[in-house]
């Protein structure tokens, strides 16, 4: 159980106290299908989430075969997810990526790389003067040190590092996580004494800050006292793990905490509610989807219950439905199924099917690290087989290897070992060794089973019996005074109807009262109402005159300018001179654009602004049907939605209508060309305009302050009535630039 001790509490600080919520939505799908993602993702935050997420999921491959491998991909992976980050300017993405790839360094076997990175990445912290940044750096590199089992000399110091950096700006949450981990170290060790201690004061820090989500602790407390043997104590706090866990609604590592009440039932023998609480734990991690590893180990447990009441053929169903559901993949996941299968088998008395799952079981953790108990617990099942077996020199062998280690197992596993050696060396002949193991039996025993603790037992359930009828009593206390403050509102309520009555009354009657005067106001109101109406009759009537005479004042400005238009274009047919007919033709132009402008007024609802979207491509269709240019001149047209009065709309035509006509004749002696026109609004009152062309440009001699062109003054002179800013630039071509305000 240790190795899923350490599984579930690793997976819990990653997600928890490393994703944040997008990850953990990301942390439930599959590598394929965060790959999938990758694939369709863009260069942005997005992209390094998925990688980071991906990046997590490899570094909780906690049982794979091919760790090194996937650690190498977790590298490369980080390393695009850096540069991106350093790209994107994302500093903290940049830490976080950072912080992976040292556990990966460490996950591999290189310490001292791992160690190097985790430093580098806390001096960054210490430098920026975030101390939660570098005590949460020295955190995650201690618990993975402490969880790959790599060189835990320097973990105390480490931690002893991180308790300072929290006391030193007051987080008593944070000094109190760490202890909890500390505590969980020296529980690794078996320092059961050091680990409590820890764990009492880190459940103290959190009582004295007010925080309640301390289920975690609660649970260590239940797993250091199990492993003494005071399983009393260990079912108090495993209890009160799950109601905290209820109460604050933290569920996310519900299923570790029913596999700690199972095995504390397991210990006290009480094997249907040990199978109950395992069962509920199995769901849990199915649902969750928890590594296939864990999942095959709880069902070990379960198999190991039903045995116990000869249902064996149960536990093989059990065993059949899960490896169908998802077959083992790694060889600790086959090393679990087999240690299942042997034990089905060897209660249904197929023993050769037993023995060669159980010799399976054996070669599939050759050379298996991760956790010792797990070899401690197979050679124990090995040697107890082959002692069934009355095969007592197989069953001394691998009961030796277990005899070597027993410090790490359970009190209850420890009297099994001693009661097989006793049964193995009895059989051989060792009457000495026989003698000494059945001491060693009967002390565990007495220390487990002893009418002092059985008594505790009792009363302790006694005492968990009295505090939930002292809290009904207190629930019905409390329901009693609910009701009698609901009678004495109740009473309040009826005294309050019947003045609200009085009250209501009276109103009626001054109600009455004022509706008899507002009647008679209201007739006076009427009256005063019909000659208002025929008021504002007149006044409406007069308004439309007033539109009416306004539009047709603009509908004769435009017609008269048109006549004009037309007594030029007579005029230039009389003429003989090119300039005089050009300059007959660029006043009818800006007559055109000045004329459009009323047209504009007197066709819309708004006599009084024109939207300039509409007009500056009216004015431009004319100008190129003017010119006839056709394709040859492509114009790209960029108009804000803006309305702007007569005042300042008809200088715009001018000088929109001069800038074109200029980039039309001069621009392109190729013909081919394109005009940019564009008008922006650059804040509330503050305009823009942009005539720019891609032709020949401005010769190099050219001065627009000494420009003596009409065209050009005109510009200007349209420009200072705007109180406007007017520039011509050489950029790629010409470029005129009006900045104004209206």
């Amino acid at each position: 159980m240790q190795h899923m001790i350490k599984f579930l509490l690793y997976t819990f600080f990653t997600i928890f106290l490393f994703l944040p919520v997008q990850g953990q939505q990301l942390f439930r799908k599959s590598p394929i299908e965060l790959h999938q993602l990758l694939q369709k993702s863009k260069q942005d935050s997005n992209r390094i989430e998925i990688l980071h997420t991906l990046s997590r999921i490899y570094l909780n491959q906690t049982f794979s075969d091919k760790k090194d491998k996937l650690m190498d991909t977790v590298i490369s992976l980080i390393d695009e997810a850096i540069r991106l980050s350093d790209t994107l300017h994302l500093k903290r993405l940049r830490l976080d990526g950072m912080l992976m790839k040292a556990e990966a360094y460490l996950v591999k076997g290189d310490i001292a790389e791992g160690e190097k990175r985790f430093f580098e990445l806390a001096a960054i912290y210490h430098k920026d003067g975030d101390i939660a940044g570098e005590a949460y750096a020295l955190k995650w590199m201690a618990m993975n040190l402490k969880w790959e089992g790599k060189d835990t000399s320097r973990i105390p110091v480490v931690y002893d590092k991180v308790i300072t950096l929290y006391k030193q700006r007051g987080d008593l949450d944070g000094e109190a996580d760490v202890l909890t981990q500390l505590a969980d170290y020296h529980l690794l060790l078996k320092q059961f004494n050091l680990a409590e201690k820890e764990l009492l004061r880190a459940s103290a820090l959190f009582r004295q800050t007010g925080n309640e989500r301390i289920s975690n602790v609660y649970y260590l407390l239940s797993v250091v006292n199990r492993y003494r043997g005071a399983y009393e104590k260990s079912l108090l706090y495993v209890t009160k793990c799950i109601e905290s866990t209820t109460l604050n609604h933290d569920t996310a590592d519900i299923s570790l905490f029913y596999g700690e009440l199972a095995l504390v039932h397991d210990e006290l023998g009480n094997t249907e509610e040990s199978i109950y609480w395992y069962r509920r734990s199995l769901q849990k991690r199915l649902e969750e989807k928890i590594e296939r590893g864990v999942v095959f180990k709880t069902a070990g447990f379960i198999i190991s219950q039903l045995i116990k009441l000869n249902r064996s053929r149960d536990a093989l169903a059990l065993m059949d439905s899960l490896v169908r559901g998802g077959p083992p993949e790694t060889l600790y996941e086959k090393a679990v199924v087999a240690q299942n299968y042997a034990y089905c088998y060897d209660a249904m008395k197929q023993y050769t099917l037993a023995e060669q799952y159980f010799l399976d079981m054996a070669g599939y953790l050759k050379g298996f690290s991760f956790d010792r108990e797990v070899i401690i617990l197979s050679n124990r099942d090995l040697g107890r087989f082959y002692l069934q077996r009355k095969q007592f020199e197989k069953a001394h062998i691998y009961l030796d290897k277990v005899l070597s280690e027993r410090w790490q197992i359970r009190l209850a596993d420890q009297r099994e070992l001693f009661q097989m050696l006793f049964v193995a060396d009895s059989a051989l002949g060792n009457y000495t060794a026989a003698i000494r193991d059945l001491r060693k039996y009967g002390s565990i025993n007495d220390s487990l089973y002893n009418e002092r603790k059985s008594r505790q037992i009792e009363e302790l359930t006694i005492q968990y019996e009295t505090e939930k009828k002292e809290q009904n009593i207190r629930l019905l206390e409390k329901e009693k005074r609910l009701q009698q403050n609901e009678l004495v509102k109740e009473h309040n309520t009826r005294r309050w109807i019947m003045g609200a009555t009085f009250l209501l009354i009276v109103i009626i009657g001054l109600l009455l009262n004022y509706s008899r005067l507002k009647t008679r106001t209201n007739r006076a109101l009427q009256v005063q109402q019909k000659v208002i109406e025929k008021k504002n009759d007149s006044l409406q009537h007069l308004v439309e005159e007033k539109e009416w005479l306004v539009k047709e004042i603009h509908h004769r400005v435009k017609n008269n300018f048109h006549m004009v238009m037309g007594l030029l274009h007579t005029q230039a047919a009389y003429l003989h001179g090119e300039e005089a007919r050009q300059a007959i033709t660029e006043s009818q132009q800006r007559i055109q654009a000045m004329s459009l402008v009323h047209q504009r007024l007197y066709q819309s609802e708004n006599l009084s602004a024109i939207n300039m979207v509409d007009y500056i491509h009216e004015l431009i269709d004319c100008l190129k049907d003017s010119f006839h240019t056709g394709r040859t001149i492509q114009f790209n047209l960029q108009i804000d939605p803006i309305n702007l009065n007569v005042t300042s709309c008809i200088p715009i035509g001018l000088i929109l209508n001069e800038a074109v006509t200029n980039a039309i004749k001069h621009a392109f002696p190729d013909k081919e060309g394109r005009i940019d026109i564009s008008l922006k609004r650059m804040n509330q009152d503050h305009f823009l305009l942009i005539v720019r062309d891609n032709g020949i440009g401005l010769p190099a001699t050219f001065d627009g302050k000494k420009q003596a062109s009409m065209g050009m003054k005109l510009m200007q002179g349209l420009s200072d009535d705007l109180d406007g800013t007017f520039q011509v630039n050489n950029n790629n071509g010409t470029e005129i630039l009006l900045e104004f305000i209206v």
